[in-house]
């Protein structure tokens, strides 16, 4: 842990619903947090995006979870005694076309989704943005929320005070989920699936989905020679159940749509095959350099999204940028990281 304690911990990625969730070290680690074992400086906590996994699972049924309903009652204690903030990732919201433009009608649109609920305390509006920028302002240490780049960097929708940063006048850390520094290629075509699965109601899409996605390409299999009752005989081991109850659960599927879905899975093994950290150190530099925007300013980074927790530096806008990928909670040793005085970033992997 860094020599002064952190002020703010941020955490990307945590899948919850999804296959390979690490459910029961997040819920460690909370209890980390809430016990006080980073200090009594901390003031803000943030979930990069994918916090939740609504392309594997479907809200009503995450809900009735137990260990997803432990994980939100940490998250209501840890509410009560720091800023709680979340952004938005693409297993949460559609990210096609204009994400800006479309931002805040997809965040209520997802919102809705938890409204009535006994957990509705934490899908309250205003603890939900798009980007996030930790910086002086107003002669003072602030975490500045925003849902879009028009008003990046002078006009916040809220502004948090974080004490005892001391940062420099030129310090600018900026957050995002991640898929914003996707190209416009692969977000078009792996968003379009993204989206379909985000707003299906059917359970047994989302759980074909998770299976070839965590269990198939995300471990280097080969997706041709699955058939479906080999998806259905290794989810019935994965989940302990009978074969009788995972037939019964896939009922409404046919071997059509099985296959459709199968297919489909390929434009997801080539994204996967791409976004690796060199692709996206670059496009995070296109993006940081786009001329419709006033990026320069910015030099620190950190995002989620891609499952790679990584540091790296880059030269954006004719200075060294500082760029974090936070990994994820899925797939790889989970990590996080603290953010210290003097605005000093550590990423942490959870042993």
């Amino acid at each position: 842990m860094c020599e002064n304690k952190p002020k703010i911990l941020v955490v990307s990625d945590v899948h919850l619903g999804s296959l390979d969730c690490e459910k029961d070290l997040f819920i460690q680690f909370l209890n980390r947090v809430i016990n006080g074992e980073f200090g009594s400086e901390l003031q803000a906590f943030i979930i990069l995006g994918d916090f939740i996994d609504l392309c594997t699972d479907l809200p009503r049924t995450l809900l009735g979870r137990k260990k997803v309903q432990k994980i939100f009652k940490l998250l209501l204690e840890i509410k009560e005694k720091m800023k709680l903030v979340f952004l938005l990732g693409n297993h949460e919201i559609p990210v096609t076309r204009d994400y800006d433009e479309k931002f805040e009608r997809r965040k209520k649109k997802f919102l809705r989704k938890f409204k009535h609920t006994k957990f509705n305390e934490l899908f309250g509006s205003e603890l939900y943005y798009q980007y996030l920028l930790l910086k002086k302002y107003e002669n003072e240490d602030m975490l500045l929320m925003y849902n879009s780049r028009e008003q990046l960097e002078n006009n916040p929708i809220k502004k948090v005070t974080i004490e005892g940063l001391d940062l420099d006048s030129d310090y600018r850390c900026f957050m995002a989920h991640g898929f914003q520094f996707e190209s416009e290629v692969y977000r078009f075509f792996v968003g379009q699936l993204w989206k379909s699965l985000i707003s299906s109601n059917k359970f047994e899409v989302k759980e074909t989905y998770d299976y070839f996605w965590n269990q198939i390409i995300r471990n280097g299999r080969k997706i041709k020679p699955i058939k479906f009752e080999d998806m259905k005989e290794e989810l019935a081991k994965l989940k302990s159940k009978s074969i009788k109850s995972v037939d019964t659960a896939f009922s409404e599927l046919n071997i059509l749509e099985f296959n459709f879905l199968k297919s489909s899975m390929r434009v997801m093994k080539k994204w996967h095959r791409a976004s690796k950290p060199t692709y996206f150190l670059k496009e995070i530099k296109k993006f940081l350099e786009d001329d419709d925007y006033d990026f320069s300013k910015i030099n620190h980074v950190v995002y989620g999204h891609s499952h790679y927790k990584e540091i790296s530096y880059a030269t954006i806008n004719n200075q060294q940028v500082e760029i974090i990928n936070d990994g994820s909670w899925q797939h790889i040793q989970p990590s996080y990281v603290e953010i210290c005085g003097k605005g000093k970033m550590y990423l942490r992997t959870i042993n």
